[in-house]
């Protein structure tokens, strides 16, 4: 399985997946909402305005090709990391500094000839933000973050922590510094 971007000048091997990803969750954060606004990419949210991610362990992203296509986005000085491509302005996914989660945004997914990768992942396991959601979704979608929300997705950052999988990143050097300066959108 690997990542790329819509043109494919930038490649990057999942070298476990799906073995280590907590599934399919969606956020619906105006931040997410205003970060795919930002970069002209609107039509990737759903009709709600909801981001689909499908989070890894940044040790377990190996870049193949284009590394040099990265670009590091932030929405404020303090916020995600939010990587997307030069090339076509594909949005590739978010993290944070020291953290063991890079959520890979859904349309960066690839797996050769098989279109229905991410389907075989399931149903979507957790909605998130509901509170930013637009219009009036039909489905269950907690106002922030909730417990059930949290206890889907704590496994695989406990383990994450406990076995180091937040280094090495294909998105930081030594010292937490990007590998590509952020800009500001």
């Amino acid at each position: 399985m690997y990542i790329s971007c819509d043109c494919g000048a930038f490649k990057a091997e999942l070298t476990h997946f799906p073995a280590h990803t907590p599934g399919r969750l969606m956020c619906y954060c105006s931040d997410c909402q205003l970060y795919l606004k930002k970069l002209g990419r609107a039509e990737l949210l759903d009709a709600f305005g909801g981001t689909e991610i499908i989070p890894v362990y940044p040790s377990e992203i190996r870049v193949t090709q284009g590394k040099e296509h990265l670009v590091c986005n932030r929405l404020s000085p303090e916020g995600l990391f939010r990587w997307s491509t030069g090339c076509c302005n594909s949005p590739v996914g978010n993290i944070q500094a020291k953290f063991p989660w890079f959520g890979i945004l859904h349309n960066a997914y690839r797996a050769g000839d098989d279109p229905e990768c991410l389907e075989r992942l399931g149903s979507v396991r957790s909605r998130i933000y509901g509170r930013d959601a637009t219009g009036e979704p039909p489905f269950e979608i907690s106002g922030k973050l909730g417990l059930k929300d949290a206890l889907k997705v704590m496994p695989f950052l406990i383990r994450g922590f406990v076995r180091g999988k937040q280094k090495p990143s294909p998105f930081f050097k030594e010292g937490w510094e990007p590998t590509v300066q952020p800009r500001l959108l």
